[in-house]
């Protein structure tokens, strides 16, 4: 992408002012004094762009005041009251697009932005098509009227997805790529790539962007290992959903699920794993056999002839007076069971709160080792005053071993006392699930007794000629728990069936995951960052670079920024050789997505670039390097401040265009009509 033209308007109480600049290719320099409007040009160029969200999330419009509020002209203050920026730019394929923007409007958002198919800053005299967009609103990269998705169109990006920090995925966003094209003055020379975006969610954005620049392989390797640990961690939250499922339905039909892990296996196998258990008063029994135990009474009861209340009266009369006395022990029984569940429910309390316990003491206990072994002369062990771990006073008397364990010895004892209580609690919780079961199984077996005395009650005052209604109501019992059991058992089986593809699924995304992991970096994309590490190294020693080995840095294949033995450069680097860091990674970026026909824009934007009061001869060097690549075919645009004079002889020789500001001139200014 190029940059043809730049116009700011801004009307006023009083005159209208603005600028227009005119941009190259090549070399192009913008030199002017501070505060006289620089900076207001290239934010310009990234407000037409709808991407100051690359500066912060901030809605605020990033332009200084004269844009915004008012405009000095001859020591007068003239209040703004409309104000506008437009951009010419053009593409690799040379067409050309004029965007406009308002920056204070009565009439229009400052979320639209309108376009121009054609050069209608150069020749405004022409007729060209027409269309509004909108820019910093949900949208803007996805959908057609979105401008960002037009101008990712423009430049020919398919811009890949990624995945965010909550799993799902998203475009690459503009924000996230043009920091490697543009460097604010405020804070992008803070640092090597200060300005990357974080705020957007994206996981690795830095690294996802550098990928994108250099059309590295490593992109697709990398979104197929996310898209497989957000399928593996969603296979696994809907495995907990189906578990969960199971454990409560089961629990409310007083079966007992055995085998079913907390999360998938590779050794899941539901047929050699689980089973279906209920209490059958006497112990566990499958609850396929309690089914055939209540089919087989069933189908006995149905074949017995039913005789009337006369009758059967005297066995009715015999039956309630067992049912009764039935009633009283299972009402014992459950009173017993229910003490017993809320028994394993403390202990299980006890247990997690001694666990809380054991933890914090092992904290305390590595916070001390930590502390001993960076040379602290605290006395953490040896001295019995107070408790080492709660800092409790000891009371006079109070007995101590002579030989104390020292404070690894007692990390070691915490470790293993904590999993020993872990696995306390596992079986603890399996108690409370058991207890849990055994006593909704008695009342359901407490409800379907009372029914029955209900029945048989009912039965003792009926008239005697009716059919026993006692005997009636217990074939209905035993058909409503036949059918009751069968649909738990249904049910549950087709939520194993679930579990079985979840499962499958789950080892087949592993296997995968597993596979892409042990993949390396590519042969194109090893001669990238080589070419990326020479590119560096060779300017950094044009520039004067003396802080470390220009050959000792290297480019990082995990984080693709530059690493001295491994680690981030940064404080152990002089401010300007900082500076002269960020000169050369990011033109090295330029250079090698050229050689390497990448998806860089082939544009690079600095402003005030020689911050830190670099050299003067490591500025020219940088002026040498930026005009090499404008040779080549790319576009670069320094702003700076530099004298005039010195200015012209660092440039001497080198192809360039350049705009000059006269000493105490504003680049905003009345326009002259």
């Amino acid at each position: 992408m190029k940059i043809r033209k730049l116009a700011l308007t801004v009307r006023t109480s009083g005159p209208t002012c603005g600028v227009n600049l005119t941009f190259g290719d090549g070399l192009n320099i913008l030199r002017a004094d501070n505060s006289s409007g620089k900076s207001t040009c290239l934010q310009s160029i990234v407000y037409a762009l709808g991407l100051e969200g690359m500066m912060s999330p901030s809605r605020d419009i990033p332009l200084p005041h004269a844009m915004t509020d008012v405009v000095e002209v001859e020591g007068v203050e003239h209040r703004v009251v409309t104000s506008s920026v437009s951009l010419e730019i053009e593409n690799q394929r040379g067409e050309v697009l004029t965007i406009g923007r308002p920056v204070k409007s009565t009439q229009h958002d400052t979320s639209l932005i309108r376009t121009l198919n054609g050069p209608a800053l150069s020749e405004p005299a022409g007729t060209y098509q027409q269309r509004d967009f909108f820019v910093r609103r949900a949208g803007a990269a996805q959908r057609e009227a979105g401008f960002h998705h037009e101008l990712a169109r423009f430049l020919a990006w398919e811009l890949p997805r990624v995945t965010k920090t909550d799993g799902t995925e998203g475009p690459l966003y503009l924000e996230c790529l043009f920091p490697y094209f543009f460097v604010e003055q405020k804070h992008g020379w803070s640092g090597v790539q200060a300005r990357i975006p974080t705020y957007l969610g994206i996981q690795d954005v830095s690294k996802r962007a550098a990928e994108f620049i250099l059309s590295m392989d490593a992109m697709d390797m990398v979104l197929e290992t996310q898209r497989a640990e957000s399928a593996i961690a969603l296979l696994e939250a809907d495995w907990k959903i189906v578990e969960r499922n199971i454990s409560e339905l089961a629990s409310r039909a007083g079966v007992l699920i055995r085998g079913i892990p907390k999360k998938p296996t590779a050794s899941w196998r539901r047929n050699d794993l689980v089973s279906l258990e209920v209490d059958s008063g006497s112990g566990w029994i499958a609850l396929d056999e309690e089914i055939d135990r209540l089919i087989h009474e069933l189908e006995t009861r149905q074949t017995q002839l039913v005789t009337s209340v006369g009758e059967a009266a005297p066995g009715i009369e015999e039956a309630l007076s067992e049912n009764q006395e039935r009633a009283t022990h299972l009402n014992i029984a459950l009173s017993s069971a229910i003490g017993d569940l809320e028994q394993a429910k403390r202990q299980s309390n006890s247990l997690e709160l001694r666990i809380e316990a054991l933890e914090e003491d092992l904290r305390k206990h590595k916070d001390a080792s930590l502390l001993k072994t960076l040379g602290s002369s605290d006395n953490f062990i040896e001295s019995f005053s107070s408790c080492p771990t709660c800092g409790q006073q000891l009371p006079d008397g109070f007995e101590i071993t002579d030989y104390p364990l020292t404070i690894e010895d007692n990390i070691a004892h915490l470790e293993k006392e904590l999993s020993t209580f872990r696995a306390m609690v596992g079986d603890s919780k399996r108690v409370v699930q058991i207890g849990q079961i055994r006593v909704n199984r008695l009342r359901e077996e407490m409800d379907a007794l009372r029914t029955t005395i209900r029945s048989q009650k009912d039965a003792l005052v009926s008239p005697s000629a009716l059919p026993n209604p006692a005997v009636l109501a217990e074939r209905l019992r035993l058909e409503e728990r036949v059918a009751a059991l069968r649909n738990v058992r249904d049910s549950i089986e087709s939520y194993i069936d679930e579990l079985d593809s979840l499962a499958t699924t789950w080892k087949h995304n592993k296997e995968n995951l597993s596979s892409l992991r042990r993949r390396e970096l590519s042969s194109g994309d090893e001669a990238k960052i080589n070419s990326l590490r020479s590119s560096l190294s060779s300017q950094l020693r044009s520039y004067g670079f003396r802080s470390l080995e220009p050959d000792s840095i290297e480019i990082s294949k995990k984080t693709y920024r530059p690493v001295h033995e491994g680690f981030d450069l940064g404080f152990d680097l002089s401010a300007s050789d900082m500076i002269r860091v960020i000169w050369a990674y990011l033109l090295s970026y330029m250079e090698v997505s050229r050689e390497f026909r990448a998806n860089h824009l082939q544009l690079l934007i600095f402003d005030e670039p020689r911050q830190q009061e670099a050299a003067r001869p490591s500025f020219q060097q940088l002026l040498q390097r930026a005009a090499m690549n404008g040779s080549a075919g790319s576009q670069v645009i320094f702003a700076t401040s530099e004298e005039e004079d010195d200015l012209a002889s660092m440039l001497a020789g080198l192809p360039h265009r350049i705009t000059s500001v006269p000493r105490g001139e504003k680049l905003i200014k009345p326009f002259e009509f």
